[in-house]
C-alpha cells in the first residue's frame, strides 16, 4: 500500500520527553513535516501510523495496546522513535519495563523495546534522534526518499562471531547478575577474575577446574559463593546463546 499522505498519532510509553520534543520540532514551520503529507492527529482512530517514544513501561502497556487496537486495520504502521523505543535503551532490564519474554538480551531488539508488543515497521534510533533523522525515516515510509544503504545478502560463512564480541556479551549479562548477588564493588572485581579464568580455559570442564582452584585460594566465603554463581550463570548464558543461534538457523563459529 503506497501512501501519498499519512496521519500519525504520537504515543509516549515512558520517554524522558527528549524524543517528544524532537517530534514537536519536526512539526514546526522550520522543518514543516506537513509538506510531506504527514499530519499529527489527536486520536489513534484516525491514524495511519503510530509514533512510539520511550521504553514500554508496565503502567503504559495496556494503554498502548488499546491505542494500537483502536487504529484502522490497514495500514497500521508503527514507527519506533529513539533508542528506548527501538531497544529499551538503558532501561531494557529495568523492573519498571514490561517484557513479553525473559530473554538475556543477546539479540536485537533487546527486551523492553517497542517490538516486544508491537510489529515495528520503521526504526529511527538516537538519544534523541535529530529532526533530520525523523524526517528521513518518514520520507522512507512515504517512498519519497531512497535508502542510503542498499541491502546485502550474506552467506553462512560470513556470519562469524569474533571471540571478543561473544566475551563482551557474556560479561555484560554476568555484570547484571553478579551485582544482585554481591553488589557493584565486590561483584565487578570478582567478575574480572572470573573472565580471566574464562580466557584461560579451553573447555567447560577446564573452566570448572580453574574455578575450583580459585575457590581454594579464596578465604572469603561470599566470594567463593560468587564464583559458583558466576560459573552457573556462564553456562546458562552459553546454552541460551546456542539455542538462539539454533532458532535462527545460522552457523556462528565461536571458539570456546
Amino acid at each position: 500500500m503506497k501512501l501519498r499522505s499519512v496521519w500519525v498519532f504520537h504515543l509516549n510509553t515512558g520517554a524522558c520527553n527528549g524524543c517528544d520534543i524532537e517530534i514537536l520540532n519536526v512539526l514546526t514551520p522550520y522543518y514543516d513535516v506537513e509538506r510531506l503529507g504527514v499530519k499529527l492527529v489527536s486520536t489513534p482512530r484516525h491514524a495511519h501510523a503510530l509514533l512510539v517514544t520511550g521504553p514500554l513501561t508496565r503502567q503504559s502497556y495496556y494503554s498502548a495496546k488499546r491505542a494500537y487496537e483502536a487504529m484502522p486495520p490497514k495500514p497500521r504502521i508503527v514507527i519506533a522513535i529513539g533508542t528506548c523505543a527501538c531497544s529499551g535503551g538503558i532501561f531494557y532490564n529495568s523492573y519498571a519495563v514490561r517484557r513479553e519474554s525473559e530473554r538475556l538480551g543477546l539479540e536485537y531488539p533487546r527486551a523492553g523495546g517497542t517490538s516486544e508488543f508491537l510489529p515495528v515497521d520503521v526504526y529511527i534510533p538516537g538519544c534523541p534522534p535529530r529532526p533530520e533523522e525523523i524526517l528521513y525515516g518518514l520520507a522512507l515510509l512515504l517512498g519519497v526518499a531512497e535508502r542510503k544503504l542498499s541491502p546485502r545478502h550474506y552467506t553462512e560463512e560470513e556470519f562469524t562471531l569474533p571471540r571478543t564480541q561473544f566475551k563482551a556479551w557474556v560479561e555484560v549479562i554476568l555484570k547484571a547478575r553478579i551485582r544482585k548477588e554481591l553488589g557493584y564493588f565486590d561483584g565487578y572485581r570478582l567478575l574480572e577474575r572470573f573472565m580471566d579464568l574464562v580466557d584461560a580455559a579451553e573447555t567447560p570442564e577446564a573452566l570448572k577446574r580453574l574455578v575450583e582452584e580459585e575457590k581454594l585460594k579464596e578465604k572469603d566465603s561470599r566470594l567463593r559463593y560468587g564464583l559458583d554463581k558466576l560459573y552457573e550463570y556462564y553456562l546458562e548464558v552459553v546454552r541460551t546463546y546456542e539455542d538462539i543461534l539454533g532458532q535462527k538457523r545460522r552457523v556462528f563459529r565461536v571458539q570456546k
